[in-house]
């Protein structure tokens, strides 16, 4: 759709296209009324560690802009998927969260010891755990993606690209803002900042703070209360500085919290009754499924998980003459944890499980930027972090264990009185078995990092650019799983045989460490062909670092799946780091006086020893571990175009193909549907990677009076089937979707008040957000459904 519309568009445009481009137009404040827009604007990004022209950066970049974010209300990673090309994001709970871009990068679960593919931001500070940053942001000015390896400036473990989040910064101007949200389900948002001097011209200071709820949407037939409940809240202040004109200083503090304090999966199909089904139905018990349409669960016990996020940070930047130093130094700390009924049903078999992290991050990086404008531009420094992770999990049984999960092992657990484990023969002695662990990672990491531009004519249309990062890292290990509570006095060979059902609480002992060097380059060359139009080709290597299994992948472990993932699909306790090559070219170009742009990008990756979460069964249990796939490979075109039409008529969207498939993975584990051992997906579309993403935003303005401006926008966004599990397991296929969100409104004064009603997932679409698959244990298939139809209205006030 898309593509069609800005394909033709640009045949037409063919012969049009300006040699002289016309002059840059202001861009719109992000609460300005454009209904006397009719041009495209500069956007200014920061995809070089400088303020540059979208145009002009050789990389395909995606920007939202703050027109965007504030009038569609995109405050999370969750609405940013449906803006950016090729992008997919993985967040079932708030502590879980996984990026990827162009088919590359979401492991899924079970990421504690590796870092993301997707590197994050937040004004210049690197994020060492995705899950930091799964909360709403406030007071955002812009967020941009940069696709392809971003080693070079970016740092470690941007393989898969980066994302660069900008926040507003305090103004020497005074200004206020505030707003309110109501909707259906429950929802309530309030926003509010105020900024403005504190020493005119040297000080000033902007304070914005949130809250915000929104009940379930579908229903827990067990005590009548809805599920899927959410609720953030969050403070941010900000100091700017500016003592001299060459020098300013920015400190940052910020605290989020959030909770999902009903977040469940939905129990959607039987796939063999033979198994929970029927041990449920002998014991007197339904086993409760729901559809995607009508969803609902019969679950006992609470299912919760809250995070917390402070974090502190300062920028010092300095013109010295010449050039730009600068420092950022930040101190974050992330801490969750959860609380749940693990066996999602009314049984009181795993009344208690939670795997919590609590992260500290130190990082520093100072960097010196030749001025702009000049026939080569340089950028040098170094950066440095220390990372300490710690994952608490535990698990305890109930004493209907053995309903839901069939006898681990009969020599453990025979016979006794004639009486078997399926008819509760140790049902008492196993209820109140608890298993706790403590996992410590070590994170240290130092880097050295320059990027250079030529412009080796005066014209400045041709530039060259490289850029080279060296990556020092030590990472160590330290895991002990043990039992917390025995009250059966069960022996140990019956404590071991259950300890496989512990989830990241399995017994065990690790204590290991690992060195990781690498070096990450770029080379790109650029050429614009009229000053509107410009050809660039790159080429890129980007490393990840290698990681650790949290579980014990040793002998130390009971359980007998790990002996199986060692000797058929090559795990171990280190997993090797990844390697990526990634060739893109393209096009960039502005036609008809401004008022279409088209960016056109094509791209070719391949990453060795991609670092893929896999999961094998024996009896009851499936030991999830790391593993290192031979290769994959991701082949596509990503097309970007923004057009208006007529004055205040504004249309922006994208369409992008990716073939991203494993070109290499002949040992994979199989999906519970098969008998099989091994599975050979070499060839197969990877996981977290529709083939095609689309979406078309038409924004329409048009002043109603003298001071007032009404305006009316429809998104529609479509996404192309796509596998949900690594091995593909047939039952966690989502069929493609599209969904559609729309919002009318009102601006009065200039833009002082903003009135607007809105509607997400306007049509009621049906639809999966994660599959979950087979579980062969338990022979049912558990799935996310995406949230139903939303709809309320917002009040905006600024000054």
């Amino acid at each position: 759709m898309v593509a069609a519309l800005l394909l033709s568009t640009s045949v037409i445009a063919g012969a049009a296209c300006a040699e002289d481009a016309a002059p840059a137009a202001t861009p719109a404040p992000a609460d300005q009324n454009t209904a006397d827009q009719d041009q495209l604007g500069d956007i200014t990004v920061y995809a070089r560690k400088r303020a540059e022209n979208l145009q002009n950066v050789p990389i395909p970049v995606t920007v939202i802009t703050p027109a965007e974010l504030t009038r569609q209300n995109l405050v999370n990673f969750t609405d940013f998927q449906s803006k950016f090309p090729a992008f997919s994001v993985y967040l079932t709970n708030p502590k879980q969260l996984n990026l990827g871009v162009r088919g590359i990068g979401n492991n899924g679960f079970n990421t504690d010891g590796i870092d993301g593919s997707v590197g994050i931001f937040v004004d210049g500070v690197y994020t060492g755990r995705q899950g930091m940053v799964s909360t709403d942001f406030n007071d955002l000015a812009q967020v941009e993606l940069l696709r392809g390896p971003q080693g070079t400036l970016f740092g470690k473990n941007t393989t898969a690209g980066a994302v660069i989040i900008n926040t507003l910064k305090p103004s020497f101007e005074f200004g206020a803002n505030a707003e309110a949200t109501v909707g259906n389900q429950g929802y309530q948002e309030i926003k509010a900042g105020v900024t403005g001097p504190l020493i005119p011209g040297k000080l000033a200071l902007r304070l914005s703070g949130y809250y915000s709820k929104t009940d379930g949407n579908y229903p827990n037939l067990f005590n009548n209360n809805y599920q899927n409940a959410r609720q953030g809240q969050g403070i941010r202040a900000q100091l700017l500085a500016t003592p001299t004109d060459t020098l300013s200083i920015r400190l940052i503090g910020t605290y989020n919290h959030q909770g999902f304090p009903t977040i469940s999966p939905v129990i959607l199909q039987v796939y063999d009754p033979a198994l929970l089904q029927t041990r449920m139905r002998n014991a007197g018990y339904t086993l409760s499924t729901g559809t995607v349409e009508n969803r609902r669960i019969n679950i006992d016990g609470a299912l919760n998980a809250v995070t917390d996020n402070r974090a502190v940070s300062g920028e010092v930047s300095w013109d010295v003459g010449g050039g730009t130093f600068t420092a950022i130094t930040a101190f974050q700390h992330w801490s969750c944890f959860t609380n749940n009924d693990n066996d999602y049903t009314q049984l009181n078999a795993i009344p208690d499980y939670g795997s919590c992290n609590d992260e500290h991050q130190f990082s520093q990086e100072v960097r010196w930027a030749t001025a702009k404008n000049r026939p080569i531009e340089l950028t040098v420094g170094g950066f440095l972090s220390r990372q300490k992770l710690e994952v608490d999990s535990r698990l305890r049984f109930g004493n209907q264990y053995y309903i839901w999960a069939a006898n681990p092992s009969t020599t453990a657990f025979p016979t006794v009185g004639g009486k078997t484990w399926a008819q509760g023969a140790y049902a008492n002695q196993v209820a109140g078995l608890g298993f706790a662990s403590k996992a410590i990672f070590h994170t240290d990491t130092e880097a050295a990092f320059g990027n250079a531009t030529w412009h080796p004519d005066a014209a400045r249309r041709l530039a060259l650019d490289v850029g080279l990062r060296y990556t020092w890292e030590h990472r160590t290990e330290v895991y002990d799983g043990s039992v917390v509570s025995n009250l059966g006095n069960l022996s140990t060979a019956q404590i071991n045989a259950l300890s496989p059902s512990g989830a990241n609480a399995q017994l065990g002992h690790v204590d290991d460490r690992l060195n990781d060097r690498s070096l990450s380059g770029e080379a790109s060359v650029s050429y614009k062909v009229t000053p509107s139009a410009m050809l660039y080709a790159k080429f890129a290597r980007g490393n990840k670092s290698a990681g650790f299994n949290l579980l014990p992948v040793n002998a130390s472990n009971p359980d007998a799946s790990v002996l199986r993932a060692v000797t058929l699909y090559g795990a171990g306790q280190q997993v090797r780091g990844e390697k990526t090559d990634n060739f893109e070219a393209g096009i960039k170009s502005e036609w008809f006086d401004r008022h279409l742009l088209i960016n056109l990008t094509g791209f070719h990756t391949v990453v060795r020893n991609y670092q893929a979460n896999e999961s094998v069964g024996v009896g009851n249990t499936a030991a999830k571990f790391l593993a290192n796939v031979g290769s994959l490979t991701s082949d596509g075109v990503e097309l970007e175009g923004e057009l208006f039409i007529a004055k205040g008529l504004h249309l922006k969207g994208f369409a992008a193909y990716n073939h991203a498939y494993y070109s290499s993975f002949h040992n994979s584990t199989c999906p519970a549907t098969t008998t099989a051992s091994v599975c050979d997906l070499t060839g197969r579309q990877v996981a977290w990677a529709p083939k095609w993403t689309a979406d078309l935003t038409t924004d329409y303005s048009h002043e109603v009076g003298e001071d007032a401006v009404a305006y009316g926008l429809v998104d529609v966004n479509w996404r192309s089937k796509q596998n949900t599990t690594i091995t593909l397991d047939p039952t966690a296929e989502i069929g493609n979707y599209a969904l559609v969100s729309a919002r009318v409104g009102l601006q009065l004064a200039h833009g002082t008040y903003d009135i607007q009603l809105w509607s997400e997932n306007l049509l009621n679409k049906a639809y999966y957000i994660n599959l979950l698959g087979l579980t062969k244990s338990t022979g049912i298939v558990q799935g996310y459904p995406g949230n139903p139809r939303a709809f309320g209205g917002t009040v905006k006030v600024k000054f």
